[in-house]
């Protein structure tokens, strides 16, 4: 809604869901450019018949953002549901995959675009008890860097941004169902203290798609960053530790 908002012509993909539907008539009653399709991240040939919907209807993609995920496995791991645990990373790391596998293939063939992951802080933090979305975005992580390297030289920018500690159904699940306050006490009892709204991560999305992180390419990107600080850092600093995924 943000980048519709600032005039861009955006896709919103998801699944089929009331969620979904609401978003349609959201738009038409704000006059905007956003198209609401239908789509399982999941499932490869859904998500290349969305893309070419895209295409056909919008024109082609310059930038993208993949933010599937789910939370609702929790509990030590050597007590779960291997098949469900499996699914919860699928949504994200397949799903993020899948997604960007598609974008990818057609920015590259025009020689520019740029795609953001979503990040998450419990990709390098290895708590207790919600292993599946933690492996999830460690995945994400280390997805993002590679596929930076391996756009590099096609005019192609990729970028992992996390978008903050935001209210959301999903993190309103971590806090305040029963498994969430079972396995996670700790974090629903901070929630109502933390939480914020989107508005850092939709200013953050809005910079890298107008080119202000292309030098970051690769990152671990935050809300409240200084793009143009980092960007300088880089050129002394390659690796720049603190925005890439690291042992200790």
């Amino acid at each position: 809604m943000h980048l519709a908002r600032k005039g861009a012509t955006v896709a919103a993909l998801a699944r089929s869901s009331a969620d979904l539907t609401s978003l349609g008539r959201a738009v038409g009653a704000e006059d905007l450019r956003l198209t609401p399709v239908a789509v399982d991240v999941t499932v490869p040939a859904q998500v290349e018949a969305a893309f070419d919907v895209v295409d056909t209807e919008l024109g082609p993609v310059s930038f993208a953002i993949t933010c599937a995920g789910t939370a609702d496995v929790l509990g030590p791991a050597s007590e779960g549901d291997p098949e469900l645990w499996w699914q919860a990373v699928a949504v994200d790391l397949l799903g993020t995959m899948l997604t960007a596998r598609s974008v990818l293939g057609r920015m590259r063939r025009r020689g520019a675009g740029r795609l953001v992951t979503v990040y998450g802080n419990l990709g390098d933090r290895g708590a207790a008890n919600v292993s599946a979305f933690a492996v999830a975005k460690a995945g994400i992580a280390r997805l993002t860097e590679t596929l930076a390297n391996e756009m590099h030289d096609c005019g192609v920018r990729v970028f992992c941004m996390h978008p903050g500690f935001v209210r959301t159904p999903m993190t309103e699940r971590l806090a305040w169902s029963g498994d969430g306050r079972a396995w996670l006490p700790e974090f629903g009892d901070a929630a109502p203290s933390r939480w914020g709204d989107a508005q850092g991560a939709c200013d953050l999305a809005a910079a890298i798609a107008s080119g202000a992180a292309d030098q970051l390419t690769g990152r671990i990107l935050y809300t409240g960053d200084d793009l143009d600080q980092l960007s300088e850092r880089c050129d002394t600093d390659p690796d720049l530790g603190r925005l890439r995924i690291r042992l200790g």
